[in-house]
């Protein structure tokens, strides 16, 4: 990891009626040397029976991480999907009885990331916005689950649109049939001409675009991770368009 850090101040793994003093001490002393050993290389695998404390271990270590990272950097935790409720739990209970300052409880956030575009978007955030630890459920990355997102679809079909020519009655027709297309009726519901507005709109400004038509997203983030859109600039999609000028309806009929 090339980095320094100790198990922090803040942190008493000592819980009474749950963790003994011993179980505690030993737990810390564990984190501590994961937190040693973690300077001179890139990971190594904590293993005990079942009950010892592991998890609380492996949180502690992140928490200390997390509460002495200057560019407040989150922490990624990587989690099965079996599990992806429960870890989350478990620091939350770890926050509540194993952090010793309202500080540091208060400097602790965290959320879920369920597949990549809720990953990246996370990440987009700005310093003092944050998280301190992102769970991400296994599987996130993969190449199914990546592009499963509405606003990233349309993303690339705008993509797809960008400076060409003679697009007028396209766009039109695309603003008709984007909610089928895209699985978002709702957003058609709500207002059918905001599609329009959003293919002639940077993606950088959509979030404006939906407050304003009381459209915001429940997560109030933008739609589409910066990340996202810096790759969209370096991919060619003239099959992507060729499809959509030959395949979307341009009028309505039986």
């Amino acid at each position: 990891m090339s980095y320094r850090y100790k198990l922090h101040d803040a942190i008493d793994l000592y819980v009474e009626g749950r963790i003994s003093q011993e179980d505690a001490l030993r737990q810390a002393a564990t984190a501590s040397e994961i937190l040693k050993r973690l300077q001179d290389i890139p990971g190594l695998i904590l293993a005990d029976e079942v009950g010892m404390g592991k998890t609380f271990v492996a949180i502690a270590v992140a928490a200390s991480v997390a509460l002495e990272e200057r560019k407040r950097r989150p922490v990624v935790v990587m989690v099965p999907p079996s599990l992806k409720e429960k870890w989350p739990k478990d620091f939350q209970l770890f926050k509540e009885r194993c952090l010793k300052t309202s500080h540091s409880k208060r400097r602790l956030t965290s959320k879920t990331a369920d597949n990549a575009v809720q990953f990246l978007k996370l990440l987009d955030n700005s310093p003092s916005e944050r998280l301190s630890i992102i769970f991400l459920t296994h599987g996130a990355m993969s190449p199914y689950r990546k592009l499963q997102d509405g606003w990233v679809k349309l993303a690339i079909i705008q993509r797809a649109l960008h400076r060409r020519h003679h697009t007028d009655n396209l766009r039109r027709a695309l603003g008709r049939h984007l909610g089928n297309l895209l699985r978002m009726k709702h957003v058609t519901n709500r207002n059918p001409n905001v599609w329009k507005l959003l293919l002639s709109t940077n993606p950088q400004k959509w979030l404006k675009v939906l407050r304003r038509h009381d459209l915001t997203p429940a997560d109030n983030d933008d739609p589409v991770p910066e990340a996202v859109l810096e790759a969209l600039k370096k991919i060619e999609f003239d099959d992507l368009y060729e499809a959509l000028k030959h395949n979307v309806p341009y009028r309505n009929s039986d």
